[in-house]
């Protein structure tokens, strides 16, 4: 699952002031944003109700079933055809969504969010930062935590100098190397722990 969060209003704003007299369409996703409650029918309306009353020409606001995923332009559009009478869109999607709209429609296509990891969705919670997508996963070796995607300094071996009494030094967060030394502990598995680990392969991603 693809995470993301709001972007203020204010910077919404200032993106469609660079093309004025433009009708409006902004768009939601049926699955991530839809799930967390970021780019759901209730924000989808949030959002639209915020543009109109900055005085701005919304023509409506949908939600498509995957924005990051279609056959074409025209079957967006069957579905949703204020998404072709508007000028801009404003998609309520992952970065992934919003790239393929803005590619397959012609029109200017802004971010209603910001996407800002892969996680996961347990019950009502929204877990962050699961997945690094370096294209070199040994997950399975940190107890299912990713110490890429957690730990600040992407760190594949660990904890660094900067965990004290189980916290990282970057913000109020526990030291993700905490986290797998505790479950790894309590799993009877600390063997995975010794050893040094190679730095992630980067070109595996091409």
């Amino acid at each position: 699952m693809i995470i993301t969060r709001p972007k203020p209003i204010e910077e919404i704003l200032s993106m469609v002031e660079m093309f004025p007299d433009l009708s409006i369409c902004v768009v939601g996703c049926g699955i991530c944003a839809r799930k967390i409650q970021t780019g759901g029918e209730a924000q989808v309306s949030m959002m639209t109700a915020q543009l109109q009353r900055s005085g701005l020409d919304v023509l409506d606001g949908k939600i498509v079933k995957h924005a990051c995923s279609t056959k074409s332009w025209d079957s967006f559009v069957e579905e949703n055809p204020a998404l072709d009478k508007a000028g801009i869109l404003v998609v309520m999607s992952c970065g992934a969504g919003v790239s393929l709209l803005g590619r397959i429609s012609g029109k200017p296509t802004l971010a209603g969010l910001d996407t800002t990891s892969l996680g996961s969705s347990l019950k009502d919670e929204t877990l962050e930062n699961f997945c690094a997508m370096c294209g070199d996963c040994n997950v399975g070796l940190y107890a299912g935590l990713c110490p890429k995607s957690g730990c600040p300094k992407s760190q594949v071996n660990g904890p660094c100098g900067g965990s004290i009494d189980g916290d990282c030094e970057v913000g109020e967060r526990e030291c993700i190397w905490a986290k797998i030394y505790e479950i790894l502990e309590s799993r009877d598995m600390l063997q995975l722990m010794d050893g040094i680990r190679p730095p992630v392969n980067h070109d595996r991603r091409l």
